[in-house]
Parts: C-alpha cells; structure tokens; sequence
C-alpha cells in the first residue's frame, strides 16, 4: 500500500520516453514509455519486427540507447543477424548474405557488435513466464540493474498462463507483461498480429483491427501498414498523447526493406 508521492518515488522512471530514431513519432507524442506496455499490431510481413528491432538498435541516432532484452521468437539469429548488420551498415541484405557465404563476415560482424552491445536476445522459438523471469534474473546477475527495454517477439509465442482458449491465454501474456513494465520500470514491447480483415490491406489499421481483441491492456498500440516504399504508424492507442482509434492521420516513414532501413 503506498500514496501518490511514494509510487512517484519509486518509480521515478515510469512514464520515460525511451530512445527514438524517427522525429515525426516523437512530434506526434507517439512515444514508447517506460513502466508501460506498447504493443505493435500489423499483418505478416509488414515490418513490425523490424520497427521493434530497428527503435532498440538505433536508439535516437545519436548515440543514445537503451538497455535492452530481446526475446526473438518470431526470428531465428541468422534473420535477426543479418537485419541488424543492414541497420548498423546500411548494406543491402542480399550483399550481406554475398559476404556470409564468402565467409568474409569479420567486417560485419564488428560493425553488428559495435551497434548491439546494450542489446541481449533469447532466440527461443517458445517461452514461458519462468523462461522469461530467468532471463530477466541472469541479466541482472550479469549487469547489476534490469532492462531498460525488454522486447517480446511476437506475443503468442509467450506462455505466461494457462488460458482456456487463444484470447484468455493472451490476454493473461499482456497481463503479465504490463506488470512486468511496472515492476522493473522498463518499457515492454510486444509484436501482435491484425485480424483477418485487415491483413495487407494497404490501409490504415483501426484499433479494432487489433487481433482477439487485446486492445485493452496495453497503454500504448501502435498499428502498422505498408503502403508503397512507405510504412504507416497509427497511434490508434495513447494513455499519455493524442491517438485516433480509427487509425486516421498516420505517421509515414520511409522503408527501404532492401536495407532493413526506416526513415
């Protein structure tokens, strides 16, 4: 049991934005928080990982990151090697598949490690709330603090409950990440699908779009759409800035999926 003034103290955190490349979200208020839970909602192959990946790698561009754990489920190392070497290098991925099989990786490899330090991954293809605490513990045991930014990719590879049915199972993941976010202060990203009605579309994802209707939960849902050589962000969900749950006035990024680059 605590006042107002004891949760602020601590958890002095809660509610920082955490690092951002692209200055349209920021101008927009779309910012990822920490002691939140965002989640990211797009059809297959839209680029909801790559968004997830590219805003721990990068950070502001400047240098600035955030501490992260990535739980890459949905990726196995080898995708998630060569998509964060096109980001740290700006290589096209097919030069960077050339290199891997000249075996003249050494270059890319120290270009990866220099941008990735502040990141750790479990390249599990499922796990469970105790594969993650584990995870959670042994960072801390090695670093001395928790995560500034843990990623979970994707949502339904997460088993945190025993659920009756796919909505309930997934509904108790978001639950226990939301306190996950406000336990630890950090920011929790979780990569979701849309429902059938909205796959690749090429049009903007309402809130309702949100598959088995996980809308609730989450303090933030960003919902993705590609259109062209663009990548639209919809804030359709913002407890702490402007949204529009019909997916209305999206932020466009350029998206250059040859070089896994967001602009």
């Amino acid at each position: 049991m605590q006042t107002f003034v004891q949760g602020r103290r601590k958890n002095l955190n809660a509610g920082e934005p955490i690092h951002m490349p692209w200055r349209s979200l920021k101008q927009a208020g779309a910012f990822v928080r920490r002691g939140q839970l965002t989640l990211i909602v797009a059809s297959a192959g839209t680029g909801k990982s790559l968004f997830a990946h590219s805003l721990v790698q990068r950070g502001d561009d400047n240098g600035n990151v955030n501490n992260t754990f990535y739980v890459s489920s949905d990726s196995d190392s080898s995708v998630m090697f060569k998509r964060s070497a096109a980001i740290a290098t700006g290589y096209a991925v097919s030069d960077i598949d050339r290199l891997i099989e000249d075996d003249n990786a050494e270059g890319l490899e120290a270009a990866v490690a220099n941008a990735t330090g502040h990141i750790r991954l479990d390249f599990r293809a499922q796990v469970t709330d105790q594969d993650l605490l584990d995870d959670l513990d042994a960072y801390a045991e090695v670093w001395g603090r928790r995560p500034e930014v843990l990623v979970v990719d994707n949502l339904s590879n997460l088993a945190a409950g025993g659920g009756e049915d796919d909505f309930s199972s997934l509904q108790e993941n978001c639950f226990f990440l939301q306190e996950l976010a406000r336990e630890m202060n950090c920011a929790v990203i979780a990569t979701h699908h849309t429902n059938a009605a909205h796959e690749a579309t090429g049009q903007p994802v309402p809130l309702s779009g949100v598959k088995d209707r996980l809308s609730k939960t989450p303090e933030v849902i960003f919902t993705l759409f590609r259109s062209g050589e663009s990548l639209g962000v919809s804030p359709v969900k913002n407890r702490n800035g402007a949204a529009n749950a019909d997916g209305s006035n999206p932020i466009m990024l350029h998206a250059d999926l040859s070089r896994m680059w967001l602009g």
